[in-house]
C-alpha cells in the first residue's frame, strides 16, 4: 500500500513536470532567434528578445522580417513574414512585404510576388504601393493594358504622385507611341523636376529625333546625379551621332575614369581613334573590351577592320573570322571577309 502511494505520487509529480514543460515549449517561437547570439545583428537580437517574450505577436516577427530584409537577408526575412501571415493572414502590409521580400531574392519569384501584392490590394483597395509593385511586374511581363489600369488608378487617387507617370511613360514609348511618352513624362517633371529617371527617358527620346534638346535633358540629368555615368555616355553617344567626335571622346574618357567596366564607352573610343587614324589607340581600346567581354563580336570585327586598314589582312581575316564563330549573322564581319578574301 506504501510503494502505491509512493508510485502515484511519483507519477503526479512526473505528470506536472511534462505539462510544465509542454506549456514552457508551447510559448516559444516557431523561429526562435536567441538574444545572445551575435552571429545576429545588434537590431535582431533586439527584436528576437521582445519575441521570445510575446512568441504570438505577428508585428514582432514583422518588425523583425524588414530588418532582415534590410541587412539583404532575404530568406530569414521570408521565413519571418510567413509566421506574421499565419498569425495574422488579414493584414495587407504583410502579404506586401511578402511579395517584395520575393522579388528581392537572388531568383525572384515573380508569381508568388503577384498573387501577395493581389492579396494586399483585396484586402486593402487604395493600397498605393501594393498597385505600384504589381503595375511593375506587368509592365515586366509587357501586360500592358493590366499595368496601365493599375497605374491610372493611382494617378486618379494621386494626380502628383510622379512614379505613375512615370511608368505610363514607359508603357507608352514600349508601344511605339513616343508622343504620348514625352508628353507623361514632362508632365510628371511638373510635379517632381528632379526626379531623375524622367530626365533621362526624355534626353533619349529627343536622341532618337536627333532633336537637340536632347544635350538640354542629358545635362540636367548630369547636374541631378554628376557620378552618373549613364548619362555622361548618353550625352556622348548622342554627339557621337550628330558627328561631334571630340566632344564624345571627352565624355567617353570621363566614363572610363568613372566606371572601369563600362564596355561600350570604350568601344566608342576604339570607333573614333579609328575614324582618325589613330589605329594603335583603338588596337589599344579594342583590346580593353575584349578582356571585359571575350566574346564580343563586333570588337573583333572593328579590330578585322583597323587590321585590314593597316594593310594587314591576314590578321583581319583571324579577326573577321572569330566575330563570325562567336556571332554568325554579324554584318561587318562577313563584309570585311569578302574585302580580304575568304
Amino acid at each position: 500500500m506504501l510503494i502505491n502511494l509512493y508510485r502515484l505520487t511519483f507519477l503526479s509529480f512526473f505528470f506536472v513536470l511534462v505539462l510544465g514543460t509542454s506549456c514552457e515549449q508551447s510559448k516559444q517561437s516557431e523561429r526562435f532567434i536567441s538574444d545572445k547570439d551575435t552571429t545576429y545583428s545588434a537590431d535582431v537580437r533586439n527584436i528576437s528578445a521582445k519575441i521570445n517574450a510575446d512568441p504570438n505577436n505577428p508585428e514582432l516577427y514583422y518588425r523583425r522580417a524588414n530588418t532582415f530584409f534590410f541587412e539583404d537577408n532575404y530568406d530569414e526575412a521570408l521565413m519571418d513574414i510567413r509566421l506574421s501571415l499565419k498569425l495574422d493572414s488579414l493584414n495587407p502590409l504583410y502579404h506586401y512585404s511578402k511579395g517584395r521580400y520575393l522579388m528581392a531574392g537572388d531568383t525572384a519569384n515573380a508569381l508568388d510576388a503577384e498573387e501577395s501584392f493581389k492579396t494586399a490590394i483585396t484586402l486593402k483597395p487604395d493600397f498605393r504601393d501594393a498597385k505600384m509593385e504589381l503595375a511593375t511586374i506587368y509592365l515586366a511581363k509587357q501586360k500592358y493594358a493590366e499595368s496601365e489600369k493599375l497605374l491610372e488608378e493611382v494617378n486618379k487617387a494621386e494626380p502628383a504622385f510622379a512614379d505613375a507617370y512615370f511608368y505610363l511613360g514607359v508603357i507608352a514609348r514600349e508601344k511605339k507611341d513616343t508622343v504620348k511618352a514625352v508628353a507623361l513624362f514632362e508632365r510628371l517633371l511638373t510635379f517632381d523636376d528632379k526626379h531623375y529617371n524622367a530626365v533621362m527617358q526624355l534626353g533619349n527620346l529627343y536622341a532618337v529625333k536627333h532633336d537637340p534638346k536632347a544635350l538640354t535633358f542629358f545635362n540636367r540629368a548630369i547636374e541631378l546625379n554628376e557620378f552618373s555615368d549613364e548619362a555622361y555616355y548618353a550625352k556622348g553617344l548622342f554627339l557621337q551621332k550628330e558627328g561631334k567626335y571630340k566632344d564624345a571622346e571627352a565624355l567617353y574618357e570621363t566614363v572610363v575614369r568613372m566606371n572601369p567596366a563600362h564596355i561600350f564607352c570604350r568601344y566608342n573610343l576604339a570607333f573614333i581613334h579609328g575614324q582618325f587614324g589613330n589605329y594603335d589607340k583603338a588596337i589599344g581600346y579594342i583590346q580593353e573590351v575584349m578582356d571585359l567581354a571575350p566574346n564580343h563580336a563586333d570588337a573583333y570585327a572593328m579590330r578585322g577592320k583597323i587590321n585590314e586598314l593597316r594593310n594587314q589582312n591576314g590578321s583581319a581575316r583571324i579577326d573577321y573570322q572569330k566575330a563570325l564563330e562567336i556571332d554568325s549573322t554579324n554584318v561587318n564581319a562577313k563584309a570585311g571577309l569578302q574585302r580580304v578574301g575568304l
